[in-house]
């Protein structure tokens, strides 16, 4: 017994490692990871730049408001300050601007910024890698530099392109590209390869999973990126309106009163030996990007693009690389921790595994946060913690399953509560129930508690299942109130149909009715739970109405009265789905059809399911009675007109009436989603073929 038990623990702690480790691989935890990422950086805070040689001149409110001219600003603006800031003493101008076409309506200007560049400081122009999808599938990429007459021996380019994560964060920054045989680099690593050397050349070694550019070897993060070491949030870096930079005796701005900015930058040494990036910081040029500072000391702040490549040329020059922890030892490390937590859970109770649980998962986040922050190592954190969950809620449900292998409490309760159903028909009928079934239209209504097993994993069994009896009891007086037919019992989740065994025309409305019962119902246990101190909770409610196969679907030995169908599908989808829209009862279009004209409901969304393909519309059932003035203006009137606004691709108008509803239910969870749909789509809009249609992968 004693070696059967080990030889348990063994198995259980390899299967949870070796599932985190194949999670790990396909890549289904590297969004969490980079999430850890930014709570990391938010935690370490900010870096000193107190000695850094970069300074930012910026395209930015001010300047859209100083300048006599509209954006694009004329080229004699930057030839300007490029002179302007050679005699200020800069050593170096980064432009993360682009001058690719030639000026059309005034092709002099073009020049004019030529010969301000053979001033003789070093200046790098930004280009970019143009990617092509054609309609036959093809990728075609290519380098588009600035327009020839801007380089010469002392200006070159780099491309700017800086790509993002899949959850729009910025947080690589691209090594290198290679096109056609030559290698191209970025604005950060051109100026570090000419402020160390013009004749110095970056090597890449993809094998060795580095790039050695001048003198550094530059870590790689995935293929030709690295991670971004930022300092701090936008605007960390010293930063200048190009305004000011323009305000010299020449070039006065209209509210200066005779007092030259430029000439005050210039007479202290603002940018004397310094590397200037000029670049867009304004909102309006949409330059700014999402990076792990974006919320920060409770603000929400973008980071202009310029900035970041900053923070890459600083990172650069401090060789301050992110390094990730070798794979194998991330491997080693997912399978200590699981047979660690395997060994707890062996030797002690379920509670003190839990704390052992806790007390690992600490020092892990413990130790990752202070590699990182004092040896700027990261180790992937969230594989060791999946490791550690699954391998205690393994080891708990093989406890469980040992120690209550022979209690059928359960099962006996809810057949029971099956048999009730069953037996009232055979009653009614005086015919035994038979094997088969038949097709029908009825309705079907699914109900799931929220977040029950982190409650499970709070209480003793013994208070679980007390609470849960009170729930499921007045539950099911709520489905036979109704006439309803209580079906099963899947754990927590409760199903029922209205219109068999005895069939009734009315069966949409009568689920209708049952699940806004319940909904009260559960009001008035969270009320008496409050009073004996007990933690409630809540719950979802799916209903649909369709052709299902009805019946005693079961084997011969055990009948089992029952539905089966698509549409019993469909209904526990929508059940699910809740959680999703921040909804408590959700019906599909064929049950709205037959009751809205007795219940109070809206549209949420049209949907395609798993499984299905024709989209389904879905609404939420609000009330069986009228709603106040004040609720039928914001939740029917307002949200009907911000839908239609948003599915005619208003975003902003859609936006603000689903603003004006959450200002009077800031908890209404459609309006909160939708909102955020139109910011999405604000700022990243969607192509001319898109339809407002929302796909469910999972229940």
């Amino acid at each position: 017994m004693f070696r059967k038990s080990w030889v348990a623990v063994f198995l259980l702690s390899l299967s949870a490692a070796v599932c985190t480790i194949i999670v790990s691989a396909i890549g289904l935890t590297e969004h969490a990871e980079l999430k850890v990422l930014d709570m990391m950086f938010r935690l370490r805070g900010q870096r000193s730049i107190a000695e850094s040689p970069i300074v930012i001149v910026a395209v930015d409110d001010a300047s859209f408001v100083s300048l006599q001219h509209k954006w694009p600003f004329p080229r004699t603006y930057f030839a300007e300050a490029i002179q302007n800031l050679h005699e200020a003493g800069a050593r170096m101008v980064i432009f993360d601007i682009e001058f690719t076409e030639k000026s059309l309506s005034q092709p002099a200007q073009d020049s004019v910024l030529a010969v301000a560049v053979a001033c003789g400081m070093d200046v790098i122009f930004a280009g970019k890698i143009v990617l092509e999808r054609h309609s036959s599938g093809t990728i075609h990429r290519y380098a588009q530099p600035p327009i020839p007459s801007l380089l010469n021996k002392n200006s070159t380019w780099a491309y700017a392109n800086i790509g993002h994560d899949t959850d729009g964060f910025l947080r690589r920054y691209s090594l290198y590209q290679t096109l056609g045989g030559a290698t191209y680099l970025p604005l950060s690593m051109e100026a570090y390869r000419r402020l160390k050397s013009d004749s110095c050349q970056c090597d890449i070694d993809i094998q060795g999973r580095r790039v050695n550019c001048a003198d550094v070897m530059i870590p790689i993060y995935q293929q030709n990126s690295m991670l971004i070491n930022y300092y701090g949030p936008a605007g960390f870096f010293p930063t200048y309106s190009i305004a000011n930079i323009l305000d010299d005796a020449d070039f006065d701005l209209p509210d200066d009163e005779d007092t030259d900015i430029f000439e005050i930058h210039k007479l202290d040494g603002t940018f004397r030996n310094k590397i200037v990036f000029v670049g867009a910081t304004t909102d309006e040029l949409q330059d700014n990007k999402f990076t792990p500072f974006f919320y920060f000391n409770d603000e929400k702040r973008k980071t202009p693009g310029v900035e970041v490549h900053a923070n890459a040329l600083q990172m650069l020059l401090d060789r301050a690389f992110i390094r990730q922890v070798h794979a194998s030892i991330q491997v080693i490390l997912v399978i200590l921790l699981s047979l660690i937590v395997g060994c707890c859970s062996r030797f002690f109770k379920p509670l003190v595994s839990l704390i052992g649980w806790i007390t690992l998962f600490s020092l892990l986040l413990a130790t990752a946060m202070y590699l990182f922050v004092h040896y700027n190592t990261l180790i992937m954190i969230v594989s060791p913690a999946i490791a550690l969950t699954l391998s205690f809620v393994l080891h708990l449900v093989h406890r469980l399953i040992t120690e209550y292998r022979q209690k059928g409490f359960y099962r006996r309760t809810f057949q029971q509560y099956i048999s009730r159903s069953v037996v009232d028909t055979m009653l009614n009928s005086g015919k035994l129930p038979q094997f088969g079934g038949e097709r029908k239209t009825l309705t079907v209504l699914f109900s799931d508690i929220r977040s029950f097993t982190s409650y499970c994993e709070k209480y003793a069994p013994e208070e679980v299942v007390t609470q849960l009896s009170e729930y499921l009891s007045a539950m099911v007086d709520v489905i036979f109130k109704h006439e309803g037919t209580l079906d099963k019992f899947v754990g927590d989740e409760i199903m029922a149909l209205f219109g068999a065994p005895y069939y009734y025309e009315n069966h949409a409305e009568r689920a209708c009715h049952t699940a806004l019962d319940m909904m009260r119902s559960l009001a008035k246990l969270r009320q008496q739970w409050a009073i004996e101190n007990k933690d409630g909770f809540n719950i979802g409610i799916g209903i649909n109405t369709g052709k299902v196969i009805v019946g005693n679907l079961g084997s011969v030995q055990l009948f089992d009265y029952t539905v089966i169908g698509d549409e019993v599908n469909l209904g526990a989808r929508l059940e699910g789905a809740n959680k999703f829209y921040g909804t408590s009862i959700i019906i599909s279009e064929s049950t709205f059809n037959q009751v809205k004209d007795r219940f109070v409901a809206r549209e949420l969304d049209n949907v395609c399911v798993k499984g299905k393909k024709k989209p389904v519309r879905i609404f939420e059932l609000m009330s069986d009675c009228s709603l106040t003035p004040r609720e039928h203006e914001s939740l029917i009137v307002n949200y009907t007109n911000a839908l239609q606004l948003f599915r005619s691709r208003k975003w902003e108008q859609a936006l603000a009436l689903f603003t004006r509803i959450l200002d009077d239910f800031p908890n209404d969870g459609p309006a909160r989603l939708y909102s955020n749909r139109c910011r999405q789509n604000i700022e990243n809009p969607p192509e001319e073929a898109w339809t407002p249609m929302f796909e469910f992968m999972t229940k």
